[in-house]
């Protein structure tokens, strides 16, 4: 898996980001946790599902780059919306694709630069 360098993270999320992150990569898939991906649909711009989901195989093979996590349902839709907000005042537009490879960088879980 591979993690937005800026990632987004819900206000209930911020206090245990890192063990989050660490469980997640681990195999270890926090209750409760939500995770907001760019999937390799080229039609979708944005998912949001539990990190539960990344118990199948399917899901884990086909996540490509977490940007967002969050502790709630609300939560991670509050961050969907901060995300195209965030999209629309930079480009006018809600490409998100565009925004995140042109102007942002991502890592892979060991934290070393883009994905390989």
């Amino acid at each position: 898996m591979v993690w937005y360098e800026d990632l987004y993270v819900g206000r209930l999320a911020q206090t245990r980001r890192d063990a989050l992150i660490s469980g997640i990569d681990s195999g270890n898939y926090p209750a409760g946790a939500w995770l907001i991906t760019v999937p390799d649909n080229p039609l979708r711009q944005l998912e949001m599902y539990s990190a539960g989901e990344l118990k199948h195989d399917y899901t884990r093979e086909h996540c490509l780059l977490i940007i967002g996590l969050a502790l709630t349902r609300a939560e991670a839709t509050a961050l969907l919306e901060k995300i195209v907000q965030d999209v629309y005042s930079d480009r006018g537009d809600a490409d998100i694709k565009a925004w995140l490879s042109a102007e942002h960088p991502h890592r892979n879980s060991q934290g070393t630069g883009r994905r390989e």
